[in-house]
């Protein structure tokens, strides 16, 4: 059974099965190929004669990784031949070699054959060289995790560059070593604690810019954005007792952070827009939570018009039951939380959101039961 507080949810999920008859036989077509789209964000050579201007990135890297990125994670080690690599570009090799122990791991940084760091402890940093196939070769710092024997990694550095007054964090999301593949990567617009998918425009002091990257993040290339725009205000409607910190909508290849921007209603390339992830915080005591698309609809931005979102309190709890025995059980994988416009909220922190569930009879309305759950 599913049970939404304060309403009833009256849906069940299903599911159809096909099956061929007996003794017949099923031919299945292969999958027609499917064509890659161009890379709105990679630099190809003679932007500055179409009236692009450039501007060079510092690499930074980062021992103690705060940014939030709403997506990308740690990778695997990759077995080549005898040994392991991470698998990074290296011209002439497969990768960055290493040596994995269970309660060690040793690096070879320079790709000299010799093995130069020694990292042992969970959540430590190293810094390695990339080596392009144009030649160049590039820092890149690499922060480990630990368990269970096994060693995993993730990029822990970023490329910044200052455009137009705004510190901009270019990051290698998806651990390629590639800094220009757009929605797979990430870029953090004023370095505010967070960085959206790595986006064909951005706003800058509220002007918007189409941008591009160098594949190996040390230059980036920005053009003022010439096509149709309107407003979207999705600050000013959003109710809770706390702020929005983050609030980032989606259109195609476009990522925008409306929290970066200092008008509530930003200037947006016009068109339909989804929601696609943000965090919401109390203003003091360090509460906050992550935000998802979950149920919410697209909005559309007209040209030259403001769209305004309606969304946050009240929150609608959302979860499964079963009844066995006289007990009621919630079945805490099938909760969710959601706002008046169907925008999910997750990750609690502190995890200390527990509703008090009350059952009554519906016969006598006495209180049958009363317990309360733990929202992690």
């Amino acid at each position: 059974m599913k049970w939404a507080v304060p309403a009833l949810v009256l849906a069940l999920a299903g599911g159809l099965a096909l099956a061929d008859g007996g003794g017949t036989t099923v031919e299945k077509k292969a999958p027609a190929p499917v064509k890659q789209a161009p890379n709105p964000n990679k630099a190809e050579p003679g932007l500055a004669e179409l009236g692009w201007k450039s501007y060079d990135a510092t690499y930074v890297p980062v021992k103690d990784w705060t940014l939030k990125s709403f997506s990308g994670g740690y990778a695997s080690l990759v077995k080549k031949g005898e040994g392991q690599v991470i698998p990074l570009p290296v011209k002439d090799h497969d990768g960055v070699s290493v040596t994995s122990e269970e309660f060690a791991i040793e690096v070879d940084a320079n790709h000299d054959g010799k093995m130069d760091e020694r990292i042992k402890t969970d959540g430590a940093m190293c810094v390695v060289s990339v080596v392009y196939a144009d030649g160049t070769i590039a820092p890149y710092a690499i922060r480990w995790q630990k368990g269970r024997g096994i060693w995993n990694w993730q990029r822990s550095g970023y490329w910044m560059a200052t455009v137009n007054k705004t510190q901009l964090g270019i990051i290698d999301n998806n651990n390629n070593g590639k800094y220009d593949e757009n929605g797979q990567d990430a870029i953090s617009v004023g370095l505010t604690g967070y960085a959206t998918p790595l986006s064909d425009v951005i706003s800058l002091g509220g002007t918007l810019y189409s941008i591009k990257v160098e594949e190996n993040g040390k230059k980036l290339w920005v053009k003022e954005y010439d096509g149709e725009t309107g407003k979207l205000d999705g600050r000013s409607g959003h109710k809770s007792f706390g702020m929005l910190s983050s609030a980032v909508f989606q259109k195609g290849q476009t990522y925008i952070d409306l929290c970066t921007i200092k008008d509530k209603a930003a200037v947006v390339p016009a068109g339909k827009y989804e929601f696609f992830g943000g965090e919401c915080k109390a203003t003091t005591g360090g509460q906050s939570a992550m935000m998802k698309k979950g149920t919410m609809v697209a909005v559309e931005v007209k040209k030259d018009d403001t769209t305004k979102v309606a969304w946050g309190m009240d929150l609608k709890i959302d979860f499964d039951f079963d009844i066995s025995g006289g007990t009621v059980s919630i079945l805490v994988t099938t909760l969710h939380v959601y706002g008046t416009s169907g925008e999910e909220y997750y990750s609690f922190t502190p995890p200390a959101f527990m509703p008090v569930v009350q059952v009554f009879d519906s016969k006598t309305g006495d209180q049958e039961q009363k317990g309360s759950m733990a929202m992690c």
